[in-house]
């Protein structure tokens, strides 16, 4: 089990995409809390992936248009977590919206794939523009991450969902009654 710096790692990949585009660039506003610092996660792949892909759909937003990026918890998603079939001890959710992202449900797929993580299903709605990914580790399945992307016309959001099981430390005292 790794643990991994979120915040860390959003900061570094926006000031990495400030520093890299030539011309002009989009406002960039960044939310995360204080004091989430590092999570639980079975690989390094998350990392990869989350630097890779905020760097991605910042580079590919209209320089005239804000980006929104926020992280945050969530205690429950009860019928998130039945329907993948995980039951975490709380979910973050890693949110990237603005008008001027452009970044295509194909893209997405490719891109999971390139980080090792294949779609086990795209799920949607009739006549909704929103679209429910669900990606698993290629090496192993059992870890998931969910993606949701909202093509409204005026504003486009990517959420990454992350089921995060914190290890539970168990008592080194054992009571044995003879």
């Amino acid at each position: 089990m790794e643990r991994i710096d979120l915040t860390k790692t959003i900061k570094e990949a926006t000031a990495t995409f400030c520093q890299n585009r030539i011309g002009d660039k989009p406002p960039i506003s960044v939310t995360v809390p204080a004091i989430m610092t590092d999570i639980p996660w079975p690989d390094r792949k998350l990392q990869e992936l989350v630097k890779l892909f905020l760097y991605e759909a910042l580079l590919t937003n209209d320089p005239e248009a804000e980006v929104t990026v926020s992280l945050r918890r969530r205690s429950q998603l009860k019928d998130l977590s039945e329907f993948v079939g995980v039951q975490p001890t709380y979910w973050l959710h890693l949110r990237i919206s603005g008008r001027g992202v452009r970044l295509s449900e194909f893209f997405i797929d490719e891109f999971f794939s390139n980080i090792g993580y294949t779609c086990a299903e795209w799920v949607g709605v009739a006549e909704s523009e929103t679209r429910l990914g669900i990606f698993t580790a290629a090496d192993k399945p059992e870890i998931k991450i969910v993606f949701c992307l909202d093509d409204n016309r005026l504003k486009r959001k990517f959420d990454l969902l992350l089921p995060v099981r914190e290890p539970v430390a168990l008592s080194g005292a054992i009571n044995v009654k003879h």
